[in-house]
């Protein structure tokens, strides 16, 4: 299978994950509302969620893939299924531990994640409840990260991109079975999580078997390669630990806020990671494995020249992006999530939080793109350091604006550490990795900025006239939402053919053919 089909085998069951990942927003939103049950399930999701990002997402695919690969070419397909079946063995155990130990204290541990929510509260109780039903999906998702990391390593991403879909029709199925047999239909999603995640284990795990693997339980003695792998997990979740971090920080926080805060915030978060999700994968398959190739063979030119095209490649969508989510958030947070429980004015209470997240939308892809050239140079340790001062930043900046903007203050705090860590990676860019921004591309973002400013006056404009079919709500509204987004779109393309701000695709074609 060649890359470009892996690209678009990958990225299309991506963009197929986030679009229904809005379908069950949408109904969720229609649902519950922004009341107490919609912050209940978000803060029990995004606790489970969390720690499947921190350690059966990228900390498992890095500490497994490696081994696994190492093992089928070296010994061959038998000691590779050993292997996989001993780590299967260790991790279903040690799984049913942590699990029952987390479910025996959870009320302890919810009480240092929810901290804001009195533990004598209603609202406390049916957090414990729902978030004790979502806790074995976080067991189930590494489960299904081993299979679909065997899968992957025989080139299989079919499946283990598609059968992430799993979540999102359970849930989207929970919701309309609603509260029949539940206090609330939050309950109704969380038993529907949970099982997403063994459906899903399950789906890969036949897979697997398709591909001629038989992994079972294996209690002979333990192969070096299972102790390295449970190592280089433990090492590889503190590295991917900035991240998920300051989401946990920010959650922790807006726990202390009134009853619907968490809601806003859950909602308007996966707008903005709408983009993200879709052009990292466009960053991490197209354009930042040539400049890791090209650092390590020091070739510094054209290492130079592919993280400038990378860097205007980011621009290039994302400042329209947060052009378009800035100036229109209102609208955009009523098409998307303003109908049944979700009031106008959940939609007015949500929206600025929408604005603020996508001020930092464009360094957020900067940094990926200047974080991978100090990856590819062997240096872990500055991109560490950044992630490090996000982090203080976002707790400083929260202590400052939550008082005053609540769960908006929490956005800009998100965005400005962004904007903090970019600021960090761009200085020692070129001391560490002997590269940096040149001239050209600094003209280059310029004319992108020129423009993208040119669609904000225009959408700005155009909002004069458009408010009040905003206002009236429905096919009015969201015709009127379509009609100046394309203009701004349009003048933004035009302004951009006039000024020649994208001659610089045809160097990634060329780029791409060398």
């Amino acid at each position: 299978m060649s890359l470009i089909k892996n690209v678009v085998t990958v990225g299309g069951w991506t963009l197929a994950y986030r679009l229904s990942s809005f379908v069950r927003d949408i109904i969720q939103s229609c649902v519950l509302g922004a009341g107490l049950f919609s912050d209940v399930f978000s803060l029990a999701f995004k606790f489970s969620n969390s720690l499947r990002k921190l350690f059966a997402e990228g900390a498992f695919n890095a500490s497994f893939l490696p081994i696994f690969s190492s093992s089928l070419r070296d010994d061959g397909h038998e000691e590779g299924e050993k292997i996989a079946s001993q780590i299967f063995t260790q991790l279903t155990l040690w799984l049913a531990f942590f699990l029952i130990i987390g479910l025996i204290f959870f009320r302890k541990i919810m009480g240092g994640f929810a901290g804001g929510i009195d533990p004598s509260s209603e609202k406390f109780e049916h957090l414990i409840s729902v978030g004790r039903i979502c806790s074995p999906y976080v067991a189930a998702s590494f489960l299904a990260a081993l299979f679909g990391g065997i899968l992957n390593t025989v080139n299989k991403f079919a499946m283990t991109a598609a059968a992430q879909l799993t979540l999102n029709f359970c849930v989207i199925a929970g919701l309309f079975i609603g509260p029949l047999f539940f206090p609330s239909t939050a309950y109704t999603m969380a038993w529907a999580t949970c099982l997403a995640g063994f459906i899903q284990a399950f789906i890969l795990w036949m897979d697997v078997r398709k591909t001629g693997f038989s992994i079972k339980f294996d209690f002979s003695a333990r192969k070096k390669e299972v102790g390295l792998f449970f190592k280089k997990l433990l090492s590889g979740a503190v590295g991917a630990g900035v991240l998920q971090l300051n989401i946990l920080v920010d959650f922790v926080l807006l726990s202390f806020l009134p009853t619907g805060a968490v809601s806003y915030f859950y909602y308007v978060d996966h707008v903005h990671q709408f983009p993200i999700g879709i052009l990292g994968i466009a960053f991490s398959t197209a354009l930042l494995p040539p400049l890791t190739r090209a650092i390590h063979e020091k070739k510094i030119d054209v290492a130079q020249k592919q993280m400038n095209l990378g860097l205007l490649f980011a621009f290039i969508f994302t400042l329209p992006a947060a052009v378009i989510l800035m100036s229109l958030g209102e609208p955009i947070i009523g098409v998307i999530y303003g109908r049944g429980n979700f009031t106008a004015e959940h939609v007015r209470a949500a929206y600025p939080a929408l604005t603020a997240f996508a001020f930092g939308l464009p360094v957020y892809m900067a940094t990926k793109v200047f974080s991978t050239a100090f990856f590819a140079n062997k240096d872990t340790r500055t991109p560490f350091i950044g992630g490090v001062i996000s982090i203080f930043m976002n707790i400083l900046m929260i202590a400052i604006l939550m008082p005053y903007m609540k769960h908006t203050g929490i956005a800009w705090a998100t965005a400005l550490a962004s904007w903090s860590n970019w600021i960090y990676l761009t200085l020692k860019l070129r001391k560490q990795c002997h590269i940096s921004v040149d001239g050209v591309t600094v003209k280059r973002c310029a004319k992108q900025i020129l423009i993208s400013a040119m669609m904000l006056a225009s959408i700005i404009g155009m909002n004069e006239y458009a408010g009040e079919f905003y206002a009236n709500g429905g096919l009015e509204r969201n015709l009127a939402l379509l009609a100046v987004c394309g203009t701004g779109i349009v003048i933004f393309l035009a302004g951009g053919k006039l000024l020649r701000a994208f001659s610089f695709m045809e160097e990634i074609k060329e780029l791409e053919k060398s």
